[in-house]
């Protein structure tokens, strides 16, 4: 992901995207024997925007407070928790 998907992904809200084109979270599969590194890569792959997402049939925004834990920490811990 370059820095301007990223920043593009992070800017999108509801009204920029459509529920059917979103990567439902619960259908995302990551094969937990590989590096963090490469589940990343296999979770960005599946999901296109780790910003918005579905479950089920719920749009689903993620967004991270300034002053707490970064996204990629607390993305590597999803990682590793599934």
């Amino acid at each position: 992901m370059t820095a301007e998907d990223h920043r593009r992904f992070l800017e999108m809200d509801f009204s920029d995207a459509k529920l059917e084109e979103l990567a439902d979270i619960g259908k995302i599969r990551i094969d937990r024997k590989k590096s963090v590194e490469e589940k990343k890569r296999q979770y960005l792959n599946q999901v296109k925007n780790p910003y918005l997402v579905k479950v089920g049939d719920t749009m689903v925004k993620i967004r991270f407070a300034n002053n707490g834990v970064s996204f990629e920490d607390a993305f590597e811990n999803l990682l590793l928790m599934a």
